[in-house]
């Protein structure tokens, strides 16, 4: 049987393709997925979000629908705890959708500076965001676009 060379090979890679696979018919994203631990002590926290939040109900069926495809699949080797849960909002903003759901909001904001490449501590607002970058306004009126890959760490900034 040939070797499908875009099969998942990783175990992050797996899990990943079952989330996709079940996130697909909703509103929902993956934020992010962490492992941790070894072979039957295993933690997997998957972060989703949606572009209107998402309830506590949605995360449920998320969890049920995503646990059910790993354990029939046996894509995690061994026992192993399964935590759905969204990012809240003190969780630092790592996919583009969460950015873009952000617009008009200020962040406290990690980054390489477009013009020299030093590293730059800010809070900004955030003006605008698509697939591939985001436009930051700067305390003194000055806007900047950046790529996500210039980011080194995001978070809102809340108002108290």
């Amino acid at each position: 049987m040939p070797n499908d060379a875009s099969a998942p090979t990783t175990l992050d890679e797996k899990i990943r393709a079952v989330v996709a696979s079940v996130l697909r018919p909703t509103k929902y994203f993956l934020v992010d997925i962490e492992i941790r631990g070894h072979r039957g002590t295993r933690v997997v926290e998957i972060s989703v979000d949606g572009d209107d939040g998402i309830g506590h109900d949605d995360l449920a069926a998320i969890s049920r629908d995503v646990g059910f495809e790993l354990d029939v699949d046996e894509v995690v080797p061994g026992s192993y705890t399964l935590d759905v849960s969204s990012p809240g909002i003190k969780r630092p903003l790592v996919a583009p959708r969460q950015f873009q759901k952000n617009v008009g909001r200020e962040l406290r904001i990690k980054y390489n500076d477009p013009d020299d490449g030093s590293t730059q501590y800010d809070v900004v607002t955030l003006t605008a965001a698509d697939d591939e970058a985001v436009t930051i306004e700067l305390p003194s009126g000055s806007t900047h676009t950046l790529p996500y890959h210039a980011i080194e760490r995001a978070k809102i900034e809340l108002p108290w």
